[in-house]
């Protein structure tokens, strides 16, 4: 099963959104799990200060990871922070409710 870790920041400041950033960039580095499927990040386009982290798992859903918890703890010292966990709809054949294509990627991509 797809599941979705969803880490939302409203940064303090310009350069606490900055820090965020090199956060993630550091976090990602570390990462060393084959059940991450990829990490994105995204910017609100009206506020550079709200950032969302998207960590998209394939694996039984729970509660959140240990890593999403790492990231979520360490950015609370940079702005308020929402975490959140969803969970990808399939239909009664098991696929995907919605297919998206891969070829449109919104935001930036952290790995593969």
């Amino acid at each position: 099963m797809i599941w979705l870790e969803m880490i939302s920041i409203r940064a303090a400041g310009i350069i606490e959104a900055e820090k965020v950033l090199n956060a993630c960039g550091h976090f990602y580095l570390s990462v060393a799990s084959d059940k991450l499927l990829k990490m994105t990040i995204f910017r609100n386009v009206k506020y550079a200060t709200d950032i969302s982290i998207h960590l998209q798992w394939k694996s039984n859903p729970g509660n959140e990871s240990i890593l999403g918890r790492q990231l979520s703890s360490e950015l609370e010292n940079h702005g308020l922070v929402s975490h959140t966990i969803w969970i990808q709809e399939e239909q009664p054949d098991g696929n995907a409710a919605v297919q998206q294509s891969s070829r449109l990627q919104v935001g930036g991509v952290l790995g593969p």
